[in-house]
């Protein structure tokens, strides 16, 4: 079974906060067989085969969404407050 590795890669945003340069966050997921980048330069976060892959987009996601219900839910709980 092939494995995946993750790399996470920080763009500059072109923009400053508190004197700070910002920058975005993207990650990458490569198959090991076709990776050919410098282990140096582009740090692996995780080597992972299909299977683990899978279930970590699993558990993002279910942190995503019980984010977006707690949200939803201290809204709705707000909006029933003031309406009282």
């Amino acid at each position: 079974m092939d494995t995946y590795n993750i790399y996470m890669d920080e763009l500059p945003t072109g923009e400053e906060f508190d004197g700070d340069e910002m920058i975005e966050v993207e990650f990458r997921v490569v198959p090991g067989s076709d990776d050919d980048g410098d282990p140096e330069n582009n740090a692996v976060i995780a080597g992972l085969d299909l299977v683990d892959l899978i279930n970590l987009r699993d558990a993002v996601q279910a942190e995503i969404d019980n984010y977006a219900l707690t949200a939803l839910e201290k809204e709705a709980i707000q909006e029933a407050a003031a309406g009282s």
